[in-house]
């Protein structure tokens, strides 16, 4: 039976450095569902649904995704709304990419846990650090102002710390070696079931 592991962390959490480690021996497919959305909103059919819903996001035919978002961090109402929107296409990719998988899987997304694929997860590991210290990465990262971080943060999903089988303390880096045993640690305890 495939394994799923759900990798969860607000953004600049480190969620993605810790999945690379887990997975430095290319044991695990790796689902990134950031990137699963990026190819969604590049397609023709996903931009002539935006075209009518948001017409002024639009730039020489493409999406600007940084309009889209100044958009939708300033009103829930259209934020949850964009969300369904993408979810109906996003959910059928990875019930895709899930089922077809040979290997067992880490899905990286802040956003699980309002899916139902979270409760298909074995393993949820929450990625965790400070507000300031995610801030400083996503400017760093992302070199954008302060205030889009603090606009896109504080619609960020709420993690209930309980629902965790692990939360990794990323404030001050991570133990490398460490975090690399925590994928084969969870392979081992997945066996044994």
């Amino acid at each position: 039976m495939k394994m799923l592991i759900g990798i969860m962390g607000k953004s600049g959490s480190g969620k993605s450095t810790i999945t690379r480690l887990i997975n430095s021996d290319n044991k695990y497919q790796v689902i990134d569902v950031d990137e699963i959305n990026h190819m969604i909103i590049d397609t023709e059919e996903f931009t002539d649904i935006i075209r009518k819903k948001y017409p002024n996001v639009l730039e020489n035919g493409q999406v600007n995704r940084h309009k889209l978002a100044s958009i939708l961090y300033e009103d829930k109402d259209k934020m949850q709304e964009y969300n369904e929107l993408i979810w109906s296409f996003t959910s059928r990719i990875l019930e895709k990419m899930i089922s077809e998988s040979q290997k067992d899987i880490i899905i990286d997304w802040m956003m699980l846990p309002l899916t139902k694929f979270y409760r298909m997860c074995d393993y949820k590991i929450l990625v965790d650090c400070s507000t300031e210290t995610r801030r400083k990465r996503i400017e760093e990262r992302d070199l954008v102002p302060k205030e889009h971080f603090y606009a896109r943060d504080k619609n960020a999903v709420e993690y209930n710390r309980d629902d965790f089988d692990l939360i990794i303390n990323n404030e001050e880096g991570v133990n490398v070696d460490e975090v690399k045993g925590i994928g084969k640690c969870i392979a081992l305890l997945h066996e044994k079931r």
